[in-house]
């Protein structure tokens, strides 16, 4: 089954795998960071699959044809708690990307942080882009289970 939810500010979720249980969890938290990190974007269509990833991430996400696209996988064999985290940190990649934070990041070109080269020598612990994300995904999680979002 898949949640397929579009909104009258045209923002377009869909959400496939997984239980229904975790669809809809899923659907509140994107929906929630959707306004807390992007109000004023209107036009963007996140999909996501809830997946048994192998290696051992919790999530990824990737940028579609243009900075309005995202796909997101989250491992559905995560907890509560550890998926929404997973989804926090993979929306803030959303909002990077569609604010062109970061750019020309396909693991083959030289990425840009904020117009500044960043070397392909440059370990993932220091891609400031997962700094950002690691430093902000609990403050948001924190604020779904504060504000009863999910």
């Amino acid at each position: 089954m898949t949640i397929i939810e579009i909104s009258l500010k045209m923002n377009i979720i869909d959400i496939s795998g997984g239980s229904k249980h975790q669809r809809k969890l899923c659907n509140s938290v994107i929906k929630y960071m959707i306004k807390k990190l992007l109000p004023r974007h209107r036009t963007l269509q996140v999909n996501v699959e809830l997946t048994n990833i192998q290696d051992d991430a919790t999530g990824y996400c990737m940028i579609g044809d243009n900075n309005r696209e995202f796909y997101i996988e989250i491992d559905k064999k995560l907890n509560i708690k550890d998926m929404v985290v997973a989804i926090c940190h993979e929306m803030i990649h959303v909002k990077q990307y569609a604010r062109k934070e970061i750019s020309d990041w396909n693991g083959l070109d030289q990425p840009k942080w904020k117009n500044n080269l960043i070397s392909k020598d440059c370990g993932y612990w220091d891609w400031p882009w997962e700094k950002e994300a690691y430093s902000l995904e609990y403050q948001f999680a924190d604020e779904c289970w504060e504000k009863n979002i999910i």
